[in-house]
């Protein structure tokens, strides 16, 4: 009988060890990186321009007076200049200063400077005029436990990890690492020429450095699964059984307790 109850009391106090306690490969990043080998890494796509990117376009010439017919300039808050933004409308044009409404839905910026930079010569009005386009309004949204947020990269360029890094993912909503976001589970939605794409990315593998969703796109959503433990602290049902077994796990200890010294005191 008491070697069944302390049997009994072991089972338990290995079930609560398990399921309190996480594997390395559970929490470490890239944790089957291997630091001796050479990976290949995939090289970075340029971005595609979609609609509703905001672009800054900037036209230069060795005449500066043929370049400022087509850079708009704005009184700036502070009362410096600053160059007008060009929109990309529902329809995928911009309004272009003298060349009108023009399609740029679906190039990369380097296409779209190729094309307006010959738009601009077959029209006259400024040869060998060159020019710039960048998305300024690049942005991607995360989702889910570890909070909601917009998340803007200046430059275009962004991995996972840029994000990772610039929105604390790796950590819950208390600032504690590890405890409030499955890791091995994050959800990328995004939007390919009018199509919505989705697939599921772990931190833990080196794997997600050859996804196609290591580099970020504009408009990005990415929902992050909360871990168990999160689900776990956020479940009344589960927390008032888990309670009462705590309960019944101190009884049966004290109950082996006395049974122990009691038949060491008959020995």
């Amino acid at each position: 009988m008491k070697n069944n109850i302390k049997n009994f009391c072991f089972v338990i106090l290995l079930a609560l060890a398990a399921t309190s306690c996480g594997t390395m490969e559970e929490f470490v990043l890239l944790n089957d990186l291997d630091t001796d080998t050479y990976y290949k890494m995939q090289p970075m796509q340029e971005l595609k321009l979609k609609r509703g990117d905001d672009l800054r376009i900037v036209v230069t010439h060795k005449v500066p007076m043929l370049a400022e017919m087509f850079n708009n300039k704005i009184n700036a808050v502070e009362g410096g200049e600053s160059l007008t933004t060009y929109t990309v409308n529902g329809d995928g044009y911009i309004n272009f200063p003298l060349l009108d409404t023009v399609k740029v839905e679906g190039m990369t910026c380097s296409e779209a400077e190729q094309m307006l930079s010959q738009k601009i010569n077959d029209a006259g009005l400024a040869y060998g005029a060159t020019v710039s386009v960048k998305i300024i309004n690049f942005k991607v949204t995360v989702i889910g436990e570890s909070g909601t947020g917009i998340y803007e990269f200046e430059d275009g360029r962004a991995t996972i990890f840029d994000l990772v890094a610039k929105a604390n993912l790796v950590q819950n909503s208390s600032g504690v690492a590890g405890t409030g976001i499955r890791r091995d589970k994050i959800l990328i939605m995004r939007e390919v020429d009018g199509v919505l794409t989705s697939d599921y990315i772990s931190l833990l593998s080196k794997d997600i450095m050859f996804s196609p969703y290591y580099y970020l796109q504009q408009n990005d959503v990415i929902y992050v699964w909360p871990s168990q433990t999160a689900i776990r602290n956020s479940n009344k049902i589960f927390d008032f059984w888990w309670g009462r077994l705590s309960v019944i796990t101190t009884a049966v200890s004290a109950v082996t307790l006395l049974i122990t010294l009691f038949s060491s005191k008959g020995n």
